[in-house]
């Protein structure tokens, strides 16, 4: 499903909605070029499920976790995704192999029915192939304007590494 907005409360919009359809579980790849809107549609994501701390690029850290409120906070809406707890945000555009993605530990999160992972730069390192269950693909089109197409994949909480062996969250 493709959407159209043309300012960063449309966009966080959008992803609030895709929020509410979770159950948890659920690996989300966010596809774009640099400044496409992937922070930002992060950023909408985590508040509609109740995440009441700062959400920011995960760019330097690599990955934040944050924690869902069980309060829900004014404007969040949380609809089917009342078991998520913990929202993982990576960014892996400055990773260059498999093992540094090992070293993250992953396997604590993918997969789990209380969390969710965004997933930035999915296709950065050579040889790893995330399995998501959504893929969003983010594109400027204009100064406020995006374009947004989500597809949602059968797939799973695997990780396929080099020559195919899957490891599971």
């Amino acid at each position: 499903m493709t959407h159209l907005t043309h300012s960063a409360v449309e966009t966080r919009k959008i992803a609030a909605e895709l929020a509410t359809m979770l159950v948890g579980g659920e690996t989300i790849a966010l596809i774009g070029d640099l400044g496409a809107g992937k922070t930002t549609f992060a950023q909408g994501f985590c508040a509609a499920l109740g995440v009441t701390s700062t959400v920011t690029s995960p760019t330097f850290a690599i990955m934040n976790v944050y924690t869902v409120s069980p309060l829900l906070p004014q404007g969040g809406v949380r609809g089917r995704s009342s078991n998520i707890r913990r929202i993982i945000h990576l960014d892996l555009y400055r990773l260059k192999s498999a093992r540094e993605i090992a070293a993250l530990g992953l396997e604590e999160y993918l997969g789990q029915p209380d969390t969710v992972a965004l997933i930035e730069w999915p296709e950065a390192v050579d040889g790893v192939q995330w399995n998501a269950n959504v893929t969003v693909r983010l594109s400027a089109t204009g100064e406020s304007d995006r374009t947004i197409d989500i597809s949602y994949e059968r797939g799973g909480n695997e990780i396929f590494i080099g020559d195919g062996a899957a490891a599971r969250g």
